[in-house]
């Protein structure tokens, strides 16, 4: 049992300090930047939004079209919804789609992957291994 808890030690100062922090704490969505110009509402950081997410920018953007009720469009990095919408409202959809589509529900890390087999979808973790059923985007 003693050389056990040596290997044990040697591995644990072999791995960073930040390892045994939740990566929960290093995942951070950035607040939705939303600017109105006439009946159109342009979502400026979308870009960087789906990039920190890992997912495709037209998953994202079906998902919060579809909620918001609306047409969608993307331009260069920005988001363009027909209507006009709240930060706070777009900020309320995506938290919701990051809840549903990449925080796993096992261990709550955003290290996921959407993976499509035969008919189903499923939310697969890099981090701990699960695999979760989800509705299509």
């Amino acid at each position: 049992m003693d050389d056990y808890d040596k290997l044990l030690e040697r591995a644990r100062t072999q791995i960073p300090e930040d390892a045994f922090k939740r990566s929960g704490e290093r995942f951070k969505v950035p607040a939705v930047q939303l600017m109105v110009q006439g009946n159109r509402s342009m979502w400026q950081n979308f870009q960087d939004v789906i990039s920190v997410l890992n997912r495709s920018g037209r998953e994202v953007l079906k998902y919060i079209s579809g909620q918001l009720g609306t047409a969608g469009s993307i331009e260069g990095g920005t988001a363009i919804f027909n209507g006009k919408f709240t930060a706070e409202a777009v900020n309320a959809v995506l938290n919701n789609y990051v809840l549903s589509y990449v925080i796993c529900p096992v261990c709550t890390r955003p290290d996921t992957e959407i993976v499509k087999e035969k008919m189903a979808y499923y939310l697969h973790c890099s981090a701990c291994g699960a695999r979760t059923a989800i509705r299509p985007v």
